[in-house]
């Protein structure tokens, strides 16, 4: 046997020193990267749900004068595997995965999801062309940034929510009145 080989005590300070400052350097590189590996994963779940969302407001044929609350929208057949969402605000507000939803009204000037001018919502039914799914984060920065809006028709927009504009249930019902910083979500 080598005396190498035979030396199997316990590891010395400096060894231990040495194990701790690479952990720690792991720990410092790795935990920003998984906070933005979440917040990318909870944002494109957040789109799918709008897009899942959006075409039960197009089976429903949902009219701008009459749009549904969420309440009504999960009761449709095709929406049955989102029963991990919980439903807020008297049933008009839905939070899944660390972002709400709710149905909002767009203008007409919104139809082309490539031209998001003049969005409204909030506004007089004859003022409301076309309705969405618009998605923002429940707590900023922590489960997500973006906002998305998914049109009945299939358009989708999306807005960087840097101020942020949108968050948490204080958020829900909120007038959209200007197309700034709205894009299509390609």
């Amino acid at each position: 046997m080598s005396a190498h080989a035979s030396r199997r005590g316990p590891i010395s300070f400096s060894g231990a020193l040495s194990l701790l400052a690479i952990a720690a350097v792991v720990l410092v590189v790795s935990v920003p990267r998984l906070r933005g590996i979440a917040l990318l994963e909870n944002e494109a779940d957040a789109v799918g749900t709008a897009q899942l969302l959006a075409r039960a407001l197009q089976a429903l044929d949902a009219k701008p004068r009459s749009s549904p609350s969420m309440r009504e929208l999960l009761r449709r057949p095709e929406l049955r595997g989102l029963d991990d969402a919980e439903l807020l605000a008297e049933g008009r507000v839905l939070r899944r995965h660390g972002y709400l939803f709710e149905v909002t009204c767009l203008s007409p000037a919104v139809t082309a999801p490539a031209a998001p001018a003049c969005i409204l919502s909030g506004e007089p039914a004859a003022l409301c062309g076309l309705l969405a799914i618009r998605a923002w984060p429940w707590e900023h920065g922590t489960t997500g940034l973006a906002a998305f809006l998914a049109t009945q028709k299939g358009g989708r927009l999306v807005h960087p929510n840097t101020a942020p504009g949108w968050e948490g249930l204080g958020a829900a019902g909120a007038t959209l009145v200007s197309p700034e910083g709205w894009r299509p979500d390609l």
